[in-house]
């Protein structure tokens, strides 16, 4: 008895977990939970607007004579010293194999803090018939080395352009002591669209740098099928312009994107193409932040561009209004 007592309990154990996995259909065992769908990747930041356009930027390392003499070779008589400086600064080649050499309308010597040296550099620029040619020369001991040239495509006749339209120095971002060279070039439609290309120019170990480039105005304009007579429906027209940062560091900057449209009439008006009466049309602000980087040289987007001013909390009937939000960005007519 004691026996077949042992044998039906040891029965009993061995059957009991095989019958523990059995389900009646009234219940189901618990189930795993659905893993979360991955992150979806951030989206990538792309700057708003990057390229020199009409401008063309050449690096260059050579022994060159000093920036005076360079400018006073630009006009000396003999053909040959002419064809040697205009070679010396950079000058296309159509220019140095003609005969005979042309002189330069005009020719013009900037000595400004480029790098952080403390040094003055040197930036020759000269107008011929159809190029304006900036070369830019650091000393290095009693020598003159020109570093890079940027040339810009444009006929002498044209009275919009000229040396200081294509260049103006202003104090540089990345540092409090030293200067950024600022060069703009424009591409035209016959139909009256423009695109104006800014550069901005360092001198960063001995190296001329690009360190941003964009642009900086824009005038896209429709045209009217319904008004024969009026050469343009209305114009969406766009001004950026790069400003520091300080309150994120000296190496922060932001570039804005101002932007408006004319109407048919303002289109064809003269004084519409003035940078004055642009911003006077702006309608939105758009703000993207910029970080310089040292190992690229050049700023970098940190973020994508989006509306530089914060959206206005709704109006409620049980707390008090809000004030306005303050703008990331100056007024557009202290713009220079």
């Amino acid at each position: 008895m004691r026996r077949l007592l042992t044998l039906l309990l040891a029965l009993a154990a061995a059957i009991t977990p095989a019958c523990a996995q059995r389900h009646s259909g009234i219940t189901s065992p618990p189930t795993a939970p659905t893993p979360a769908p991955p992150p979806a990747p951030p989206a990538p930041i792309v700057a708003v607007s990057s390229g020199l356009g009409p401008l063309q930027f050449t690096q260059a390392n050579s022994a060159e004579p000093a920036p005076e003499s360079l400018a006073r070779q630009l006009q000396a008589e003999d053909n040959l010293v002419r064809s040697a400086a205009l070679s010396a600064i950079g000058t296309p080649a159509a220019y140095i194999n003609r005969e005979p050499v042309p002189t330069p309308h005009s020719v013009q010597v900037t000595y400004v803090a480029l790098g952080n040296t403390g040094e003055l550099d040197a930036i020759l620029t000269a107008e011929l018939d159809l190029h304006i040619v900036s070369a830019i020369l650091v000393p290095s001991g009693p020598a003159w080395h020109r570093i890079a040239t940027v040339t810009y495509a444009t006929t002498f006749a044209d009275p919009a352009t000229n040396l200081g339209t294509f260049l103006r120095i202003d104090r540089s971002l990345i540092g409090p002591d030293h200067y950024t060279a600022i060069f703009h070039g424009v591409s035209l439609t016959p139909d009256g669209d423009l695109t104006e290309h800014e550069a901005h120019l360092n001198v960063i170990n001995g190296h001329a740098v690009i360190t941003i480039s964009f642009v900086s105005r824009e005038r896209t304009c429709e045209t009217a099928h319904l008004q024969p007579k009026t050469p343009h429906a209305d114009c969406e027209v766009t001004e950026r312009w790069l400003q520091p940062e300080p309150t994120e560091g000296d190496d922060h900057a932001i570039l804005i994107s101002a932007k408006g449209r004319v109407g048919a009439h303002d289109a064809v008006d003269p004084i519409s193409r003035t940078r004055l009466f642009n911003f006077s049309g702006a309608r939105t602000y758009e703000c993207q932040p910029f970080l310089f980087s040292d190992q690229t040289s050049h700023y970098e987007p940190t973020a994508n561009s989006a509306a530089c001013f914060e959206p206005k909390p709704p109006a409620s009937t049980t707390t008090p209004k809000a004030a306005p939000s303050k703008p990331l960005i100056p007024s557009p007519l202290q713009h220079p």
